[in-house]
């Protein structure tokens, strides 16, 4: 339980750090993150400028150290509440390995990003895909895990 207090509390310190840092990015970084092609991925990061897209670039060390916080913490939480409930497989398999998905999606994500904003000309199409594709991924295994968290609870089983 202390492990899983800790790696919590500094997930969500690190998620409002970034949250803060990113606040004055308009439109928001979920503008860039569920752009699938490049005019609209370009046409973000032109509203953001180069200040704006520096301030972006400047977060990835946080954000890899928050993915890193929150797959070991769903790994981690997951797999002691299937155990303890003897949850079904679906739930369970949801419970253990939606959030470490979804920190592997994040992780290709932000190296996407970061290949996407380094000043280049445009590359290629299927690149500004993949890097929406990754974070689509990202947001459906987040949402997984939610949902199988509230399923067990809703179910009134011990934390």
């Amino acid at each position: 339980m202390t492990r899983r207090l800790l790696l919590g509390f500094a997930a969500l310190a690190v998620f409002i750090a970034i949250s803060m840092h990113l606040a004055p990015l308009e439109p928001s970084i979920l503008w860039l993150q569920f752009a699938f092609t490049a005019p609209s991925f370009q046409g973000v990061l032109q509203q953001w400028q180069a200040q704006g897209i520096a301030l972006y670039r400047a977060h990835f060390p946080a954000d890899f150290l928050l993915l890193g916080l929150y797959g070991t913490l769903g790994f981690t939480f997951g797999r002691q509440r299937a155990a303890a409930l003897g949850t079904q497989r679906t739930a369970a398999w949801l419970l253990v390995w939606s959030l470490p998905i979804a920190a592997l999606a994040d992780a290709g994500e932000n190296t996407l990003h970061l290949l996407l904003t380094d000043g280049r000309p445009a590359a290629e199409p299927a690149l500004y895909a993949l890097a929406g594709l990754a974070a689509t991924v990202k947001w459906i295994a987040v949402l997984a895990f939610g949902a199988a968290t509230l399923g067990t609870r809703r179910r009134g089983s011990p934390p």
